[in-house]
């Protein structure tokens, strides 16, 4: 009886120091969101860093990490301005005021209008037509998709910036991992395309509110989107064979209300760098297909603060549309933090009040600068996230260079396998005092996406 108590202490003894789940095992990186998590008792916050520590999760992080040479949380650590922001601060309305100096250190290059947005300041004075409650968190060391950097790790050599700013030898992934200029970074983005080889948003949902927070109209569509070429997770990869001269097609179809059902609009991208994009519509008070010019891509979508290129935050065709591109700055500065949960809405402070977490970031920080004096924006403004390479907050410019409009994304993010999509885009016209916040319900890279989802007479036919 004895030996066998002996053997199973050996025994047990021996796991305790071979668990992947000892602290020796899990990266520094995880232990510092885990050690604050339980120390807040947070469920949340708690479930969360058990999710970041999962072996999928760890394995994944580990191959970024190793690819880039670096991650968010050693980056952030070094960087000691606004030491008052810290994880477990919830700043509101209220408190703002208290916190304003130190917020602004950590917004750099204007994109403080979140802190004018709390406090009715600058292009937000004299309303506040959506207050916001920040819960700051620690950075989290984030990475992208996998096929991205089995991609990236493949191809990425072959690419390099040609005539008329156009990318040439790309075949998949990240074009370029390790950027060097700020042209090379929106590429970069451009080549994210949706986060996926395909998506549908069923229902995407749009709240529009007006000067005073009330919300005015809401809109439902569908929306979808298929990669032709670059696919990294869905056959056939990395190319749909018989498209090989398109890109990528979006797609929408209305459904509420009565006077929006029935539109429809599917914009394709091809692959030659000098042909504009196909974009065409159905209109159904006029019971008409509509093919519209490139220039109509910067028409209001469906009525809502968003134009057609704005559609992820940036879908404008580089070889077309020149610009000037220049890196403004890097830095490290507060982000939406990678949610794991829908943002909250509700009513308090006049308006319709979002909560929803934030964490330091290292970014870079983009302008881009239209040559074009009729196109719809004279400028823009990025934060580009370094260790996923996705756009965490912009802004628009107009062409007389006023601030026109700001856009929060908010990103919600797997973990296990790298996957990022969109929960709650917020953006604010300030010319024109008006707010849209999307209500995305995405599912990516699914086997069996219909072409008909690309076909206007069949949505059209479906939305009736």
């Amino acid at each position: 009886m004895k030996k066998h108590i002996l053997v199973f202490c050996i025994i047990a003894f021996g796991l305790a120091f071979t668990s992947p789940s000892t602290a020796e095992e899990v990266p520094s990186w995880v232990k510092q969101w885990q050690d604050w998590a339980k120390s807040t008792g947070n469920q949340d916050f708690i479930e969360w860093g058990q999710k970041l520590a999962s072996p999928e999760a760890i394995k994944l992080g580990k191959e970024w990490q190793e690819f880039l040479g670096y991650n968010a949380v050693d980056m952030v650590a070094k960087d000691t301005k606004a030491p008052s922001i810290k994880p477990g601060l919830v700043i509101t309305p209220e408190n703002v005021g208290k916190y304003e100096k130190e917020l602004r250190e950590l917004f750099p290059y204007g994109m403080d209008w979140e802190v004018d947005r709390m406090m009715g300041k600058g292009n937000y004075a004299g309303y506040n037509y959506s207050p916001l409650e920040m819960v700051i968190v620690p950075t989290t060391h984030a990475w992208n998709d996998r096929g991205y950097l089995e991609a990236t790790k493949k191809y990425s050599s072959t690419c390099k910036i040609g005539k008329n700013d156009a990318l040439e030898g790309w075949v998949a992934g990240l074009p370029f991992p390790k950027p060097k200029t700020a042209l090379e970074i929106v590429h970069n983005y451009d080549r994210l395309t949706i986060m996926g080889d395909n998506l549908n948003s069923m229902p995407l949902q749009f709240g529009l509110y007006g000067k005073n927070g009330q919300r005015e109209r809401v809109e439902k569509i569908e929306l979808h989107w298929n990669n032709y070429v670059g696919r990294m997770k869905v056959p056939p990869m990395p190319t749909i064979p018989g498209f090989e001269d398109i890109y990528e097609k979006g797609s929408i179809v209305a459904l509420f209300p009565y006077d929006l059902k029935g539109f429809a609009a599917v914009r394709t991208r091809y692959a030659d760098p000098q042909k504009e994009d196909s974009f065409v519509t159905y209109v159904p008070s006029m019971r008409r297909i509509r093919r519209l010019a490139g220039s109509n891509t910067q028409d209001p979508l469906v009525g809502s603060d968003l134009s057609w290129e704005d559609w992820k935050g940036y879908w404008c065709k580089l070889s077309i549309h020149p610009s000037d591109y220049e890196i403004v700055g890097e830095a490290v500065v507060l982000c939406p933090s990678f949610n794991p949960k829908p943002i909250e809405y509700f009513e308090k402070y006049g308006g319709w009040c979002q909560r929803y977490w934030w964490e330091r970031r290292p970014v870079w920080v983009v302008k881009i600068k239209s040559k074009e004096p009729t196109y719809i924006y004279g400028a823009r403004l990025w934060y580009v996230d370094k260790e996923t390479f996705a756009m965490q907050q912009e802004i628009m410019y107009d062409q007389k260079g006023r601030v026109w409009k700001y856009w929060d994304w908010c990103w919600r993010w797997n973990p296990n396998n790298g996957e990022l999509d969109y929960w709650n885009p917020y953006v604010a016209d300030v010319i024109n005092k008006h707010t849209t916040i999307a209500n995305h319900h995405i599912t990516l890279n699914m086997p069996d996406l219909s072409e008909n989802m690309f076909n206007l007479r069949y949505l059209s036919e479906k939305a009736h």
